[in-house]
């Protein structure tokens, strides 16, 4: 991606501060959401090219160090990683990092080279033992040392730590052959990592006397398993030190640095040794992305708790950054006095204040850049507002649970837990479950819970698609956000509808224009599996529950029969699949969508058809066939081959009377001619269109179907539902938020359809018998919010990250703090619902930083419906949208507009919806208004002591609004530059 003005200031005045200045520690602080990473991207280009030019560089490595690896995998292709360079679980340990650098070095590689690490696991050392492949690679190089050659066996043993890992010995092949390979490439691989060992066993042969102890034993799994563990453990640090004598980066981007401020300052852990190894040597150059470095605000009561207030966590920064004691020095002097004239409040002294404020500005700007939003015009807070949909559920809620702790002796319930989820028996997994639980096991009476009806869910319930009372105001919101109020259908759309449609339809596309996915954040690890559940079934009910309704006879129940498998029969199979994936080239060149935007769906169709009829005509004086009123799939296939211009094999006997008008919906909707239209490749459009069997297959996909379609061939109705859909235009707009090409295209597009997932529940039923839980399906909503470091965790949340992030669904994402910071929803996502307020004010900035981002939806729906939006169009219509935006709207602003924000006086159709639920009487009102209040004014007290109380002088000062804007701290490049 290329940089925007803004973005190409901050960049080049890094480059100059490394270059001209001599300052090697450097902090972009732009605000959330503004494209940090793409200025990241071009700092690493200009440093790396002045390196090779001034410098003679020929290899210019760069370590680029995030806070988790879903975080890691979304950027990589922002930085311009390679794909072999991008980080894997089972690979990125620091310890392990010795063979990527020597894979690399041994190979032909680009001059640019970046290693992604992330500190939960790259250097993580809590675990002890750490992974298998960790181990794994340790084994392989240390059987080739000294007396470990003799005792292969019982090493082996002692690294694998458990008799019962499944793929040990796989493991242990694969980095075989990996360390094989690569000193074959690089024959100094292996002897340099022996010759390292060696440097490091002569300081310290009792360590190799006690593991080679440990291996001559006659039963190592009998050996004490701490005493294994930190031998292990002691292996690690020695192999990721080896690592980090490699490494020798010339650049370390640090991304999300506020998550693992301990690297700056040293400890005894893999943290501190990266710390101490690049951080503290003045002589790398280190970039700091965050867009909170520091606790931007500090409550008197969190200082009062004893929390590490703003104040301190500014100044640790500050000193990091001017590592150099004479400006480190002046940087205290003239902070100092900005503070105390900031702290005196004098309006009669205002311009000395504004000269003290400069000099701070200045002496900041040598090592810190921001850039910040011109405007919040883009939010809507309309909906931060009480509920009125406060059912007697949620006070029942409350009553019985706090009746029943009450019966138990076990002291109050906590009323945020109940304001937060219903049924909380059946989704809880705190302590306050396990007291109830365990006094009620030493009870022996459940008469409240079994006879209760908000404590627990019921399996029967479920089973039936019964109506499930949300027993919760903000479930019940989030339903009518969701769902329209049941007014619309939106449980019907399997994907979101296109924000500028190609034709006008009238279904169920067309009544929910406008229409966005829905973010949400909570303080409770429960919610999200709550809302993940329910508004999953939810969907289900209306769709499936629907069609029980009307065909008593075929019922079906949400849970497969005990010991079996829940059966889903597969509807596109053979013929019908081929059909709906079939990217014919005579198709995709008949339908040219520009040649007939904005007409009626009916006018277009019948067009097409048309001209399909006298095709086929044509087709009947060279082949033989015969019409009839129906043909089937295969033979709707052998004539889209010879409509192709394939030859004649004799196999298309009978064309059905209705070819022509199936075949009119296929050029226009038809999964695989709407992926040949983008990807020009049959293979890969093939291959894309593929995913729609997939979902179309999914029992919650069938039953929509079912509803919209109740008769005809089921192929036919997926490819009309295609055509109601407005694919093509889905499709083309989810290309451009892409802004990818051929197998990479086609890969991103592929990633964009997830698997149902399940999420365990406890039901009535398995509380009183103590049975097996049950699991509720989650489709339509999904939950974000498993911290865990595992191949197959990391997979599920990047999974779930791309395909939010699609058209297709989840249509609710619902996640906590992990989701908090770093990662982009903002493809498909204008509504953000803040299911538990934040303790911060910083905290509400991050989550919505999560969807108003560069090109997000509701920037994308308000150029759609304005008339740069307008037909006709010259050629591909979403980047000729964004150009006659840019005409338009940008002349006097930098390029933060139309791409971040939209001027004030444009005529909004579409916000994004800060979406609040408040509870009647309750503190949410005065929370609320309290984290406004410091949002506005928060920026004044940067740097300050006690920033709560300078709050207070200040808002009882006579300053007006437009004195307290020049107190801004200003640290943006492009407006500084704009200035002169």
């Amino acid at each position: 991606m290329i940089p925007k003005d803004f973005q190409e200031a901050t960049a080049e005045r890094i480059f100059e501060i490394f270059r001209d200045e001599g300052q090697n520690h450097i902090l972009l602080a732009d605000e959330v959401g503004l494209g940090k990473t793409i200025i990241a991207s071009d700092v690493i280009s200009k440093v790396a090219e002045w390196h090779r030019i001034e410098k003679n560089d020929d290899f210019f490595k760069v370590i680029y160090i995030c806070s988790n690896i879903n975080i890691a995998s979304q950027n990589c292709r922002k930085l311009g990683i390679a794909a072999e360079d991008c980080l894997h679980v089972s690979d990125s340990r620091l310890s392990m990092q010795h063979l990527r650098i020597y894979q690399t070095d041994g190979s032909d590689h680009n001059y640019e080279q970046l290693i992604p690490m992330t500190p939960a696991t790259s250097f993580s050392m809590t675990g002890g033992q750490g992974i298998q492949e960790e181990r794994a690679l340790i084994f392989v190089l240390l059987r080739r040392f000294r007396d470990f050659s003799h005792v292969r066996k019982h090493l082996n043993e002692l690294l694998q730590m458990d008799p019962k890992l499944r793929r040990w010995d796989e493991i242990v092949n694969i980095y075989e052959m990996q360390v094989t390979e690569c000193n074959r490439v690089n024959p100094v691989y292996i002897s340099d990592m022996l010759d390292a060992l060696e440097v490091v066993f002569k300081e310290n042969e009792a360590l190799y006397d006690d593991i080679l102890g440990l291996c001559r034993a006659r039963d190592v799994f009998s050996i004490p398993y701490r005493e294994r563990s930190d031998v292990i453990n002691k292996l690690r640090r020695i192999f990721a030190q080896i690592s980090l004598d490699k490494l020798d980066p010339d650049l370390v981007v640090m991304d999300e640095f506020q998550r693992f401020k301990e690297l700056i300052t040293p400890q005894d852990t893999e943290s501190g040794m990266l710390s101490q190894r690049f951080l503290y040597d003045s002589s790398v150059k280190v970039l700091l992305l965050s867009a909170t470095p520091y606790k931007p605000y500090t409550t008197l009561e969190e200082l009062a708790l004893g929390e590490e207030g703003h104040y301190k966590e500014f100044m640790d920064v500050m000193d990091f950054l001017l590592y150099d004691p004479a400006r480190r020095t002046r940087f205290h002097h003239v902070w100092s006095d900005y503070s105390h004239r900031l702290s005196e409040l004098k309006t009669d002294d205002f311009t000395a204040l504004i000269e003290s404020k400069n000099d701070a500005e200045g002496a900041m700007y040598q090592c810190v850049c921001r850039t910040e939003r011109l405007t919040d015009s883009l939010i809507d807070r309309s909906k931060a507002c009480e509920m009125e949909s406060v059912s007697d559920g949620d006070i029942s809620s409350y009553l019985e649970l706090q009746a029943l702790m009450d019966r138990l002796g076990l002291g109050r319930f906590p009323i945020d837990y109940v304001k937060s989820a219903p049924y909380l028996m059946s989704f809880m997994n705190y302590k306050v479950k396990d007291q109830i639980c365990r006094r009620l096991e030493e009870d022996g009476d459940y008469k409240d819970t079994l006879s209760s009806q908000t404590m627990l869910l019921r399996r029967n319930l479920i089973n039936r698609y019964d109506k499930i009372p949300c027993n919760n105001a903000r479930l019940q919101l989030l339903f009518d956000e969701a769902f329209g109020q049941g007014r619309n259908g939106a449980e019907l759309m399997l994907w979101v509808p296109a924000d500028r449609p190609y034709y006008k339809t009238d279904n169920v596309f067309s009544r929910n224009a406008g229409y966005s996915k829905t973010l949400v954040f909570s303080s409770w690890e429960m919610v999200p599996r709550m809302i993940a559940g329910l508004t999953s079934y939810e969907a289900e009910r209306l769709t499936i529950g629907r069609i029980n309704n009307r065909d008593e006879a075929g019922k079906k129940r949400y849970f497969a029969e005990e010991s079996k498998r829940r059966a889903v029969s597969r509807r596109l199979r053979d013929e019908t699949e081929e059909v709906v994936t079939y990217p014919s080239r005579y198709l995709a060149e008949l339908y040219q969508p520009l040649s007939y935007i904005d007409q009626s769906i009916r006018t277009i169709h019948a067009a097409l058809e048309k001209q399909i009829e006298a095709r086929i005509k044509d087709l009947s004086k060279h082949v033989l066939f015969s019409y009839k009123e129906t043909g089937g799939a295969g033979q709707l296939l052998e004539l889209l081959r010879l409509l192709d211009g394939e030859p004649d094999t004799g196999k298309l006997e009978v064309v059905s009377r209705s070819a022509a008008s199936l075949l009119a919906d296929m050029a226009i909707g038809g999964p695989g001619v709407c992926a040949l239209r983008i990807l020009g490749d049959s293979d890969l459009a093939a291959a894309v269109a593929e995913n729609f069997i997939s979902l179309f297959s999914r029992p919650e996909a069938m039953a929509a179907m079912d509803v919209l379609y109740p008769s005809g061939d089921y192929y036919e109705n997926v490819i009309r539902y295609c055509v109601a859909g407005n694919l093509q235009a889905v499709l083309d707009e989810y290309v451009f938020t892409l802004n990818l090409s051929g197998k990479e295209l086609a890969d991103a597009m592929s990633a964009a359809f997830i698997t149902t997932a399940t999420t365990q529940i406890e039901t009535r039923e398995s509380f009183q018998y103590g049975s097996k839980k049950s699991g509720l399906r989650t489709h339509f909503a999904v939950g974000y919010y498993d911290a865990r470091i595992s191949e197959k965790s990391v997979q599920r949340t990047e999974n779930i990250r791309a395909a939010f992030n699609s058209p297709f669904r989840p249509f609710v994402l619902a996640t906590t703090s992990i989701g908090q910071e770093g990662l982009d929803f903002h493809t498909y996502c204008r509504k953000i619902m803040h299911w538990n307020l934040p303790a911060n004010p910083i905290d509400l900035e991050q989550r919505e930083g999560r969807i108003n981002r560069y090109l997000c939806h509701a920037i994308r729906q308000n150029l759609a419906e304005s008339e740069c939006g307008n037909a006709p169009f010259s050629g591909p219509v979403w980047p000729e949208i964004l150009q006659r935006a840019v005409t338009k709207l940008k002349p006097g602003h930098s390029d933060l507009i139309p791409f971040w924000c939209l001027p004030d006086d444009f005529s909004f159709t579409r916000k994004i919806e800060r979406i609040v639920p408040m509870y009647p009487y309750s503190q949410d009102h005065e929370k609320y208004n309290r984290l406004l209040e410091v949002l506005s004014l928060y920026r004044l007290t940067l740097g300050q002591p006690r920033q709560e109380e300078l709050l207070e002088a200040i808002k009882k000062s006579d300053w007006d609004l437009t004195q307290l804007k020049r107190l801004y701290i200003n640290l943006s490049p492009y407006t500084r530059l704009s200035k002169l």
